[in-house]
């Protein structure tokens, strides 16, 4: 009986990376301005891919990163 043979042409996919926690240092200036809201918005950014571009869907994303901007001018 023969064994099976390995493709070398299989590609193994990493695994996908848990949501954004503090990921601003791989992204442009403009994110790492954000500071304590970068992953906010970088979990709405997800959303809106996820989505196809649906607003509506990603309210709850749009209003936490609204609020921590809030907080954040308020200092």
């Amino acid at each position: 009986m023969e064994k099976a043979k390995e493709n070398p042409k299989t590609e193994t996919r990493p695994s996908p990376q848990p949501n954004h926690q503090m990921d601003a240092d791989d992204d442009d200036e403009n994110v790492k301005q954000l500071k304590e809201c970068s992953s906010l918005y970088l979990s709405l950014q997800d959303c809106l891919v996820e989505s196809n571009r649906d607003w509506k869907s990603c309210q709850k994303h749009v209003q936490a990163l609204k609020a921590c901007h809030e907080r954040k001018t308020k200092k």
